[in-house]
């Protein structure tokens, strides 16, 4: 019986840091910084994405990944998922950079959508999720922006 107390007892303590771990933590704020056009094929592009993530928190945070889902012009670009360690210092933002691979398919139908509005900037959604050590839950971002037509290689 002792022991089933004492377990119990973990648990809560467990459970109780992590609470307070997420007690006034903010989501990293996470946008497009920039895009190019790294190669292409018949079947596949890939795209150079950088993020620039901020920690709007007093804290320093460290974000072991973040996966998101770019949107452009309302229509699913593509998804990503970045592997490296980012450190945030509290207050400030850094840059990351991530490949994300389109299908023909895709990327043609979203030319010909932008060639109907090519005297509009490139209306984008980033939607994902950050990773940070320490954090039991996953930390949810969206951001909406505009973003120039990258140039071909």
């Amino acid at each position: 019986m002792r022991k089933v107390v004492s377990l119990w007892m973990v648990m809560g303590l467990l459970i109780l840091s992590g609470c307070q771990s997420l007690a006034g933590l903010e989501s990293p704020e996470v946008s497009v910084s920039g895009i190019n056009l790294n190669s292409f094929n018949l079947f596949e592009q890939e795209w150079g994405l950088t993020l620039r993530a901020r920690n709007p928190n007093d804290r320093e945070l460290t974000l072991n990944s973040l996966d998101y889902e770019i949107y452009v012009n309302g229509e699913k670009f593509a998804r990503g998922l970045t592997n490296e360690r980012i450190t945030l210092p509290a207050m400030g933002d850094a840059q990351v950079t991530t490949t994300i691979t389109t299908s023909l398919l895709s990327s043609l139908q979203q030319l010909q959508k932008i060639q109907q509005n090519q005297d509009q900037p490139l209306q984008y959604r980033l939607v994902g999720k950050a990773r940070v050590a320490g954090v039991p839950i996953p930390l949810s971002f969206d951001k909406e922006g505009e973003m120039e037509l990258p140039t071909m290689p």
